[in-house]
Formats: structure tokens, C-alpha cells, sequence
């Protein structure tokens, strides 16, 4: 029986990201029990797309289970479909639960996009050969393990979008406004995609004993849906390895003396604007 991962009591890269950005956000959204200041998260358009995304991609014989594709109702005036946020479309949507017994449901323009995203990232030459090979694959693969730094031992978790033990091999899927190399590059450390790749690698190496390759199939999330595979550079897995135990440490130090908030919240803080490239 499958786990509920996110109910598991480890960290994750996401949740480090978000620790990153604001360890108060972090410890409203992780940490507190108090109802008063738990902050739920929501799901976005863009998670929505990118889940079924990831299903078209990788494991398209589970669609049909998970999500319902129907046309959504149409604005007389546009032409168009409502959007998600309009009355109309939530009215829509909860009539139309019955229907979906469950199942995430798409309009059929997300359903065309995310299918062309999905197609474009399957036809890349590397991403076929790797999926045309015999060897065994397993997608949305749990695992967990643990890092020690700083004198504390921090239980992990992580969850591979597709992983192949037999070539030793990662493989993530990301769509991306522009996946070319030097904005995607860009965008990489930005988005801590190459914290990602070192505590993945690091997690399949605590579980196999071997160390893994580490593949990002980037896809444009427009068309006209170009795919592009990038592997880090060694410099960039260092750099993303050493930042990841930096924030587990400070996870563990902000948990032991329970004080979440930086120092912004306390007194006016001099800051300088980050500009685009720094």
C-alpha cells in the first residue's frame, strides 16, 4: 500500500525551498497546530497542469483513473471558457462532481496542452531511448533517509518523478516558460533545481550504495513545446549539496529553539535589489 507522503514526518526539497524563501511561511505551513495561524496551501493552475503533466508523461495508462476531461462551460460573450476563478466556473465545477467521482477534472484545453507538453518530452532522443530501454523504471518513487550535519540527524524524504536503478539514472520532468540554456540555466538555480539533483542523488546513493546521474527534461510550457535534457554540472551539484545541508541545519536549529522568524521582523533591515543574472 502506497504511503501518504505528505503526512510523513521528514523534510523534503520543497519544503527547503520554502524554509529558504521565509522560515515564518515555513512555519506556518509545516510546523504550527495552531489553527489560527496554519496556512493551507493551493493548488495553482500551473501544480494542476503539471500534475497531469506528469501522469501524460510518465505514466499515462493511470490517466483515465486520476483525472476527467470535459468541456467547460462557455462564456456566450468570449466565446471562451470561463476561467477557474469565475462563479460560473465553480458553480460548473461542483455540479460537475458527481460526474468525476473524484477524479481531478480538466477542461479540454488543459487537457491538449499538458498532452502536447507531455508528447514533446517523450519524442526528446534521450527521453526515448532511456524509456525504450528494457530496463526497469519506477515513476513517482518514494524514498527516504536521512542527513546528519551540525550534530543534528534530520529524517528526509523524496519523491522521484522517474528513476531507473539498473543505468543508475534520475530523471525529472519541468515545464518552464522558456527552457532554452541560458534562461532555463537561469531559472535552475533560482528555483533550487540544483539543491534538488544533489539531495536526490545523495538519496538513491544512501539507498543503493551507487552514486546516480541526474537528468532534467525541460519542456516549454507554450508552444510550440520545444524539449530540451540538461545534466548539472558537477560545480552546481557541490554548490546545491552544500546549500541543502545548510538548510537542514538551520531547519533543525529553528525547531530545537522554536524562533522562526528572521530578522526583518524584528527591526528595519537594510537590504540591495536583486536585478535579473546576479
Amino acid at each position: 500500500m502506497a504511503s501518504d507522503y505528505h503526512k510523513i514526518d521528514a523534510v523534503s526539497n520543497s519544503m527547503l525551498s520554502l524554509l529558504k524563501r521565509s522560515p515564518w511561511t515555513f512555519y506556518r505551513t509545516y510546523v504550527t497546530t495552531d489553527p489560527a495561524e496554519k496556512m493551507e496551501s493551493e493548488e495553482t493552475d500551473a501544480m494542476r497542469l503539471g500534475s497531469a503533466v506528469h501522469v501524460l508523461a510518465l505514466e499515462p495508462e493511470k490517466f483515465g483513473a486520476e483525472y476527467l476531461v470535459l468541456d467547460g462551460p462557455i462564456n456566450p460573450t468570449t466565446e471562451k471558457t470561463y476561467g477557474r476563478e469565475s462563479n460560473k466556473f465553480k458553480a460548473w465545477l461542483e455540479a460537475s462532481a458527481i460526474l468525476s467521482e473524484g477524479r481531478t477534472v480538466l477542461i479540454r484545453e488543459e487537457f491538449a496542452e499538458g498532452l502536447d507538453i507531455a508528447k514533446s518530452f517523450q519524442s526528446h532522443p534521450e527521453i526515448a531511448a532511456i524509456m525504450a530501454s528494457r530496463a526497469e523504471k519506477f515513476f513517482e518513487f518514494e524514498s527516504f533517509g536521512h542527513a546528519t550535519v551540525g550534530g543534528y540527524t534530520i529524517p528526509l524524504k523524496c519523491k522521484l518523478d522517474f528513476v531507473c536503478p539498473e543505468l543508475k539514472l534520475i530523471v525529472d520532468l519541468k515545464s518552464s516558460q522558456d527552457p532554452s540554456e541560458y534562461d532555463w540555466s537561469w531559472s535552475a538555480g533560482k528555483l533550487g533545481y540544483h539543491r534538488q539533483a544533489a539531495m536526490y542523488i545523495d538519496m538513491m546513493e544512501l539507498r543503493y550504495g551507487e552514486r546516480f546521474d541526474f537528468l532534467f527534461g525541460a519542456v516549454r510550457s507554450k508552444k510550440p513545446y520545444d524539449s530540451h535534457v540538461y545534466r548539472l554540472g558537477e560545480k552546481s551539484i557541490n554548490k546545491g549539496q552544500e546549500e541543502y545541508m545548510r538548510l537542514i541545519e538551520q531547519y533543525a536549529e529553528r525547531q530545537q529553539s522554536g524562533d522562526w522568524k528572521v530578522r526583518s521582523q524584528r527591526m528595519a533591515t537594510e537590504i540591495e535589489v536583486k536585478t535579473r543574472g546576479e
